[in-house]
C-alpha cells in the first residue's frame, strides 16, 4: 500500500536529520541543520521535498528553499552527503536549477552548501548532463545576483566547476576540499584543501568547520542589502597618525576609517600588498580595495589584481560603490609577475573599474606611481570622486627611477636627496589637482568625513 502524503513528509524529514557514522565523525552538520544554521529561525520553506526517483524512498540528497536571513530574502541548496554521499544526479540537478531560477527571479542571494562525493554514476550520461545543466542556470546568475558557496565536504570534478562559479567561496576548513582531480592523483596532497585555495585566491574565507561556514555564509548576505545600521558618527574624525612613514599597515587604517565592526576582510592569504573586503561607511555598504604599504611595498601583482578585480566584480553586483586607498610604489617588475599574466589581470581590473556604476571614490593616501596610479580606481577609469592627502607623491615613475632615467644624479652620495627634491617638484597632488585628476587635497583627519559625504552625494 503506498504511502501517505503525511507520512513521505515525516520519513523525508527523519532522513534529513539524520547523520550517518561518517558525516558525524568528520564533524559535519546535516543538510537539514545547515538551513537552521543559515536562516533566521523559524522561516526556512523546503522547496521540491518530494522531488525524487520512481520509488518512494529514493529522494534527492540535497535540500533546496528559501528564508530570510537577516530579514532578507535569501535562497540556498544544501548537499546531503549522509544520503547516497551526496551524488548528483538528474533530478537532484532540476532541484538545485529550480532554486537558482527562483533566487534569479525574486533578484534575491543564493548559497550553494556543497557537499558530495561527486556524480550519481548510474545514472551514466544523464548525470553529465546534469552537472551541464547546473552549470548553464549558475551562468544566468553572473552580474545579476550574488552567491555565495560553501565548502563544507568534497567538492571535486563537475562539483568544483559549479562553486566556482559562485561569486564567494567559503571553505570549511576541518571538512571542506575543493579539487578538480583527488589528491590521492596528485603528488602535492595540500591541494584541494583550504590553506591552498586561500594562498590560491580560490576561497574568500577559511572557517573553522561547517557550522562556521554556514554561518560565515549568511554574514556575508548583511552586505548585500546595500545598507546597515548606523553604528558609528560620520563626522568621527579619522586618526592620522595611522598613516606615517612608507611601511605602514592598512589594516587599522582601514578599521579607523570604515564604521567600528563592520570590516570583512576577503582573500587576506592571496597576495597580501593589497587588501580587499567590505564594510560600511555612515551605514552605507561598500567595497573597499587598499594597497598595504607594509607588505612588499603595496606592490601591484597579477594575484593583487585579481582578488581586487574580484571584489569589484561583487560590488557591481550588489550595486554597491568601492573605495579604493592608494598607496604603492606602483607595479611589481619580475619574470615570475610577467610569466603570471600580468597584463591581462591588470587589464580585467580596469575593465572591472570601468563597468562599475555604483560609484567609485578614490583616495591616495601616498604613493601612487605610474600604471599603478591609472589602474587603481583613478579619473580616467570613471572614479567620481578622487582626493589625495597633502602627503601624496603622484608620477609617472618613482622619484629614484626616474632621476635616474632623466640623468639628473651627478653625485650617487646624493641620490636620495635629488629624488626627494624631483618628488617635491614633480610628484606633488597640486600638479595632478590643477590638471584635474585629483578632486581635491585635504588633510588626513578630514578622510571618514569626506569619504562618508561623497557617499552620501553619489548614492
Amino acid at each position: 500500500m503506498s504511502k501517505t502524503t503525511a507520512e513521505l513528509r515525516a520519513e523525508i524529514n527523519a532522513r534529513q536529520s539524520f547523520a550517518s557514522e561518517e558525516t558525524t565523525k568528520a564533524g559535519k552538520l546535516t543538510a537539514r541543520a545547515r538551513m537552521d544554521v543559515i536562516f533566521d529561525a523559524g522561516t526556512f520553506v523546503e522547496v521540491g521535498a518530494f522531488v525524487g526517483g520512481d520509488k518512494d524512498d529514493e529522494f534527492c540528497p540535497v535540500i533546496t528553499g528559501y528564508g530570510a536571513v537577516n530579514g532578507l530574502l535569501v535562497f540556498a541548496f544544501s548537499q546531503d552527503y549522509s544520503r547516497l554521499h551526496g551524488a548528483m544526479g538528474a533530478q537532484h540537478a532540476k532541484k538545485i536549477c529550480k532554486i537558482i531560477d527562483m533566487a534569479i527571479n525574486a533578484h534575491a542571494p543564493l548559497i550553494g552548501v556543497f557537499d558530495s562525493a561527486g556524480a550519481m554514476i548510474e545514472e551514466g550520461s544523464d548525470a553529465l548532463a546534469a552537472c551541464g545543466n547546473i552549470m548553464s542556470s549558475m551562468s544566468q546568475t553572473e552580474n545579476c545576483i550574488p552567491t555565495v558557496a560553501v565548502i563544507s565536504g568534497p567538492c571535486g570534478g563537475a562539483g568544483a566547476v559549479i562553486a566556482s562559479m559562485f561569486g564567494a567561496i567559503v571553505v570549511a576548513e576541518k571538512t571542506g576540499s575543493l579539487y578538480m582531480v583527488p589528491s590521492s592523483a596528485l603528488e602535492d596532497k595540500t591541494l584541494g584543501k583550504p590553506a591552498k585555495l586561500a594562498e590560491a585566491g580560490v576561497s574568500a574565507l577559511t572557517a573553522a568547520d561547517d557550522e562556521a561556514a554556514c554561518r560565515a555564509a549568511a554574514d556575508l548576505c548583511k552586505y548585500f542589502t546595500g545598507n546597515m545600521e548606523e553604528t558609528d558618527d560620520a563626522n568621527r574624525a579619522f586618526n592620522a597618525s595611522l598613516i606615517f612613514g612608507e611601511e605602514y599597515d592598512i589594516h587599522p587604517v582601514i578599521e579607523n576609517l570604515v564604521d567600528r565592526g563592520t570590516f570583512t576582510e576577503l582573500y587576506a592569504k592571496r597576495a597580501p600588498q593589497m587588501t580587499v573586503g567590505l564594510a560600511s561607511v555612515n551605514g552605507h555598504v561598500c567595497g573597499i580595495i587598499a594597497n598595504n604599504p607594509s607588505f612588499k611595498g603595496g606592490k601591484i601583482c597579477p594575484g593583487a589584481a585579481e582578488k581586487a578585480t574580484k571584489l569589484l566584480n561583487l560590488c557591481n553586483t550588489v550595486s554597491i560603490p568601492a573605495i579604493t586607498l592608494v598607496d604603492g610604489v606602483g607595479v611589481g617588475m619580475t619574470d615570475k609577475i610577467e610569466i603570471g599574466g600580468a597584463a591581462e589581470k591588470f587589464a580585467k581590473l580596469a575593465l572591472a573599474y570601468t563597468n562599475l556604476y555604483a560609484g567609485k571614490i578614490t583616495v591616495v593616501l601616498g604613493r601612487a606611481y605610474g600604471s599603478a596610479f591609472t589602474l587603481l580606481g583613478s579619473k580616467s577609469l570613471g572614479a567620481d570622486m578622487t582626493f589625495a592627502l597633502d602627503r601624496a607623491k603622484i608620477a609617472a615613475m618613482n622619484p629614484t627611477s626616474a632621476v635616474e632615467f632623466l640623468g639628473e644624479v651627478a653625485d650617487e652620495s646624493k641620490a636620495a636627496v635629488t629624488a626627494d627634491e624631483w618628488a617635491e617638484k614633480a610628484a606633488s597632488p597640486l600638479d595632478a589637482a590643477k590638471k584635474g585628476h585629483i578632486d581635491d587635497i585635504i588633510e588626513a583627519a578630514e578622510l571618514r568625513c569626506r569619504i562618508a559625504a561623497s557617499l552620501e552625494m553619489l548614492i
